[in-house]
């Protein structure tokens, strides 16, 4: 089926290549998944509006209900094994590179959560701190885990200030424009830094078999969904160069026949998730 975007705020055009033709991959009852004709990059139409999405994050996210429900515990417990890995991948990538000098690596993660990827960055000796618009996230962050983390977006970080890592987990999918987030990104690296992105993968293996019932699509945050090809095109127009996948081993639960599955996955770009890294030239 045929589409042209309108080019509103809940009907943007391609922001990839900024075109308006699509076609419809998946349909819902009020939601079309689309892939532009231009690109090939898919995204959701109509999209929820800024405020739907504000109190689509409190819902589902970050609310004081959720804190005192211990929900951001229980997601610390699921995932601990996830920011561990992250970390440690950060500081031995960052010492490859010799990005580790006098000082400390300097990380800035973009949309930080509750900031349970900062502590384990903390842990290692990096010097990592976060910006993040969920004021509810942000007070956890800094209240109980004693971090270094300000509610902005990215718009509003000083110019001055450059980082040897910036990363971004999980977040590119939610944003409305994914390249100029990443442009500002590439603005905000130190010269030789390197930016961490990781999305859920539109061509993984359970897209394949689910369909329509793949939880990218159904997540409502979800505004923009990658392949591989397409989340490389987009770094590499952000201003990043040698930009590839980066392939490791864990960074789950799974262990055993399971995690040589997950890295089999990855290797073929069937897994679930998608993850690059970029340098600043």
């Amino acid at each position: 089926m045929d589409f042209v975007a309108r080019g509103t705020e809940t009907e943007p055009l391609c922001p990839l290549c900024g075109g308006a033709a699509g076609t419809v991959r998946y349909q819902y009852p009020d939601l079309k998944i689309i892939r532009c004709r231009g690109c090939g990059l898919w995204r959701s139409c109509p999209r929820l509006s800024a405020a739907a999405l504000t109190q689509y994050y409190e819902e589902q996210y970050y609310s004081e209900q959720l804190r005192r429900d211990g929900q951001y515990e229980a997601w610390h417990a699921r995932n601990a094994e996830v920011w561990a890995v992250n970390a440690a991948l950060v500081r031995d990538e960052a010492r490859k590179r010799g990005l580790e000098r006098s000082t400390a690596v300097t990380v800035l993660d973009v949309g930080s959560g509750h900031g349970f990827f900062l502590k384990e960055c903390l842990a290692l000796g990096l010097a990592a701190q976060g910006i993040e618009i969920s004021p509810h996230a942000v007070q956890y962050a800094r209240e109980e885990l004693k971090l270094d983390v300000r509610q902005m977006p990215i718009d509003d970080l000083p110019a001055s200030e450059t980082y040897d890592v910036i990363t971004l987990w999980e977040v590119l999918e939610h944003v409305p424009d994914p390249l100029k987030t990443m442009q500002q990104v590439q603005a905000h690296l130190k010269s030789g830094g390197m930016a961490w992105v990781t999305t859920p993968n539109t061509g993984a293996l359970e897209r394949l078999i689910k369909g329509a019932r793949y939880f990218n699509f159904l997540n409502q945050s979800h505004l923009t969904h990658f392949h591989a090809g397409t989340l490389k095109l987009l770094l590499q127009r952000a201003g990043l160069t040698k930009v590839r996948r980066y392939l490791h081993w864990g960074g789950g639960t799974r262990h055993g026949i399971g995690a040589l599955a997950q890295y089999s996955a990855r290797v073929l770009r069937l897994g679930t998730e998608l993850r690059f890294i970029g340098e600043k030239a």
